[in-house]
């Protein structure tokens, strides 16, 4: 989300049963957007972290199907699903994030196409799984243990910082200006 030439990456490590994800989402996310995103400041790369259970790795499978089905014509679609998951969010594990009740929610996105995902979903899934786990792994090595976590890069001044948890839109706002001012 944003703009490519944005000069700080944020990768958000996330997944879609965390309840602490969905606090980031409803209170801290549409400011980050609004003042950072929608300025072509920040850009986000969001990264599934899938690690409550297997719901969340189904969740996270069903996340890449429709991100390969909306991203080369309509990528909102993919933040209008995305939102609309987390606004469903039930409690973890119990079974609100099946195959089934993720398609029926996806259902209702407008440019999204359900069907389309559970056929990337039966095709495919091995195959995610596999690019997932190696994201997991990835993660491991910057210390990533749980969601939410962020990390914001600005690569023109090869400046970093890390947040972990739901942290309130001000400490967002701190490490951006210390990163993008480095």
């Amino acid at each position: 989300m944003g703009s490519l030439d944005a000069p700080i990456d944020m990768y958000y490590w996330s997944d879609y049963q965390c309840p602490f994800c969905h606090r980031f989402e409803q209170n801290t996310f549409p400011k980050l957007i609004e003042n950072y995103i929608q300025s072509g400041t920040v850009r986000v790369v969001f990264i599934e972290f899938p690690y409550m259970g297997n719901a969340s790795m189904t969740a996270a499978v069903m996340d890449r199907c429709v991100w390969r089905q909306v991203r080369e014509d309509t990528p909102q679609a993919y933040w209008r699903w995305h939102s609309r998951i987390f606004d469903k969010q039930g409690s973890k594990n119990s079974g609100w994030a099946s195959k089934a009740n993720l398609l029926e929610i996806t259902r209702g996105v407008d440019g999204v196409d359900a069907s389309a995902v559970a056929s990337c979903m039966q095709s495919h899934r091995s195959e995610i799984e596999t690019s997932i786990n190696e994201d997991l792994n990835r993660a491991s090595q910057f210390g990533i243990r749980g969601t939410p976590a962020f990390i914001l890069y600005n690569r023109d001044a090869d400046a970093a910082g890390k947040l972990v948890g739901a942290q309130p839109y001000d400490r967002f706002d701190t490490a951006i200006s210390r990163v993008q001012n480095a």
